[in-house]
């Protein structure tokens, strides 16, 4: 029996699991401790090189406190219709990977802008 490939489903699904962990500001830890599965499988869950049982995306879904649907919704018109642009240019794999990458980081980036944010907020409403 081969072993199956991720598919496009497969893929936006772990973004999707990866991006809402970091918004959330969880560890792989955290989320692997509240599902019951090692920090090694959520990471293979978040590179969708394995694939996610139906019950423990409920789990997931219940954990980061968002609707099973949530995981199928796309994540921006741009970004799919870069992706596929990309996806024709030669070595695919590597323009892909270093594409995952530059948008994790802007996520990332943009989610400490907010918490710094917030923390601002916060200290001037103590002020007030």
């Amino acid at each position: 029996m081969s072993k199956s490939r991720a598919n496009d489903i497969d893929k936006l699904v772990s973004k999707k699991l990866r991006m809402r962990r970091i918004l959330l500001g969880l560890s792989q830890q955290d989320l692997a401790t509240a599902v019951n599965v090692t920090v090694q499988q959520i990471q293979k869950y978040e590179k969708a090189k394995n694939r996610i049982s139906s019950g423990k995306l409920y789990a997931l879904a219940n954990f980061l406190k968002v609707p099973v649907s949530y995981f199928f919704t796309k994540l921006d018109a741009n970004t799919n219709e870069i992706t596929k642009q990309l996806a024709k240019i030669p070595d695919e794999k590597k323009v892909n990977e270093v594409s995952d990458k530059i948008t994790e980081a802007e996520v990332i980036k943009l989610i400490k802008a907010y918490t710094q944010l917030m923390i601002l907020k916060f200290v001037k409403n103590l002020w007030n």
